[in-house]
Order: C-alpha cells, then structure tokens, then sequence
C-alpha cells in the first residue's frame, strides 16, 4: 500500500517545472505561517506583546503620539502641536 507521500510524489511527477517550482513556494510558505504561529503562541510571546501595549498606552497617556489626519502631509502632522 503506497503511503501519502507515495501519492504526493506521483501527483508531483505529473506537473511542468513551472507548476512544481508555484506548489514548492507556496508548501515552503505554509511552513514558514506555521512556524510563525508555533512562534506567537507562546508565553514568552504573549508576555512581549502585553508589555508592548503597556509602553504604547504610557505613550498615549503621555501624549507622544501624534494621530493621523486623513489628507495631511507629514509636515503638517509634524508641526501640530502635542
């Protein structure tokens, strides 16, 4: 009985070299997203993210955050007053 893999290299043989480099990239894509959220479930994660906040919120609090204004350079939001 052919496993999966098995299934997979035969489907595999069937493609042109263009689709076999699109489904290697997409596959190498998928494990870096996995990867990624083995990453941010963790503790550790969610501990930086919490402290993060506290210092944005200390920011907020403190007025060193300028808002954005639709329609406004840079400049002009730069030069308003905090």
């Amino acid at each position: 009985m052919s496993t999966q893999a098995d299934h997979v290299i035969e489907a595999a043989k069937q493609l042109s070299l263009d689709e076999l480099k699109a489904v290697s990239e997409r596959i190498l894509d998928m494990l870096d997203d996995m990867k990624w959220d083995e990453l941010l479930a963790t503790p550790e994660s969610d501990a930086y993210l919490a402290k993060l906040e506290e210092e944005l919120e200390a920011d907020i609090a403190a007025g060193r955050i300028i808002n954005y204004i639709p329609g406004k350079s840079l400049a002009e939001l730069f030069q308003q007053e905090i």
